[in-house]
């Protein structure tokens, strides 16, 4: 029996159960109702969503995508056992191929599709998912993509603060849901705007955060650097099939204001830019850790820059003697030794760095509790070079080439000769 719902909140055709407002199951899946109301509750375009951003010219629009199409069926509770169990055959898939994190994906596309359906009969059922493929499975983006369809949903909202915040563990993550959002085909709100459930998760999670979290992941700069490069190329080619699913690229910042974030007051004043304070007592009334520190009053407040092997890597360069002194002082997680193997072999680290590292990728244990995915391995396996001589000479070929582009001008002299 398949059913049609209305932005209005008409009921199911042929008889059965009806059902009024349902944020899911449409074949007009925008939820573009008619006279007052929308099929999600909210008001109008904006709604209780809340205003947008602060209208940074970095902040890119969303861009509207095909709608995706759900047909209902009654489902019996066998059915329905069955349709959740190929929803986590699917999600725990990734694990060995892990989808692209977009609606245009046929993957994803097709985890909505069984996502809404389950959420009509078990709509908690839908978060319990997303902690689990996030926590156990360590599937960051589909997790995050879970929650984003999940904040879409009526159903699922009253639910959604309960396991949002054992979901996010990174500002990565925390960022990568809002934007996960703004490319949903069938969300409810439109713009900038998040639905309510979303903000008051967001709210509560963000002084979860350490200062150290939030400084490795605030990453202003590298985003506008990137948006101009994009602006570029997007110029050159407007027409190219990446654009059409593009996440706009959120800043802390940004959400900070959008949702009005103002503790803790240290961390957003940093994030913010804010000046110090300029007396005690205004250190005092905007709830500073801490004591007042006179020779910082009216600067730039900024998070301490956080120490990790990149920041040392960036100081000191891909040398030998870097990668051995992260070893030492224990500053290289697995992550980055898996992936940064080809780097060490050729930067010369000694031998008994090899055997370090080979006692790592052999332990049982140690490659459990490092959440990586299987195709992980196979790709450090494949860069590792088997002919370190033609290796050499490869990257060399390859620095001289960054040479000359950063340098046309010697190019050109050389030519000339």
């Amino acid at each position: 029996m398949s059913g049609r719902t209305r932005g209005r909140g008409g009921a199911r055709r042929g008889g059965g159960r009806g059902f009024r407002g349902r944020g899911v199951g449409t074949e007009d899946a925008r939820g573009r109702g008619r006279g007052r109301g929308r099929s999600d509750g909210s008001r109008g375009r904006g709604g209780r969503g809340g205003r947008g951003g602060d209208g940074d010219d970095e902040f890119q629009q969303p861009v509207v995508l095909e709608d995706i199409v759900v047909h209902f069926s009654r489902l019996s509770p066998h059915q329905l056992r069955d349709l959740k169990d190929s929803l986590l055959n699917i999600v725990a898939a990734a694990l060995i191929q892990q989808p692209k994190a977009s609606v245009n994906d046929p993957t994803m596309r097709k985890i909505v599709v069984m996502v809404k359906k389950i959420a009509f009969y078990d709509p908690e059922f839908i978060l319990k998912l997303g902690i689990y493929v996030r926590l156990d499975l360590n599937i960051r983006s589909t997790a995050n993509f879970l929650l984003a369809v999940a904040s879409n949903i009526k159903e699922c909202q009253p639910y959604f603060k309960k396991y949002f915040g054992g979901t996010i563990r990174l500002p990565s993550d925390w960022l990568d849901v809002a934007a996960t959002y703004h490319v949903l085909p069938d969300r409810s709100l439109q713009g900038k705007s998040l639905p309510t459930c979303l903000r008051k998760a967001m709210v509560t999670k963000f002084p979860d955060f350490d200062a150290y979290q939030l400084g490795k992941y605030n990453k202003e700069r590298s985003i506008k650097r990137k948006l101009k490069k994009m602006k570029q190329e997007k110029q050159l080619n407007p027409d190219a099939a990446k654009w059409k699913d593009q996440k706009p690229m959120l800043t802390l910042k940004q959400l900070i204001r959008q949702l009005h974030i103002s503790q803790p007051s240290f961390n957003v004043m940093c994030l913010l830019g804010k000046k110090y304070p300029l007396t005690e007592s205004q250190f005092r009334e905007l709830n500073l850790p801490g004591k007042f520190e006179e020779d910082k009053a009216g600067r730039r407040m900024k998070l301490p820059t956080p120490e990790t092997w990149e920041t040392l890597l960036s100081e000191k360069g891909n040398k030998a003697s870097t990668w051995e002194e992260l070893i030492e002082h224990k500053k290289l997680p697995f992550m980055a030794m898996l992936r940064n193997l080809r780097n060490m072999i050729y930067a010369g680290v000694h031998p008994r760095y090899h055997k370090w590292a080979q006692n790592k990728l052999s332990n049982a244990q140690t490659i459990a509790q490092s959440r990586q995915f299987p195709f992980s391995f196979f790709s450090a396996y494949e860069v590792i070079p088997r002919d370190m001589e033609h290796f050499k000479q490869l990257i060399a070929g390859q620095n001289e080439d960054k040479k000359k582009k950063a340098d046309p001008k010697a190019k050109d002299a050389k030519d000339a000769k």
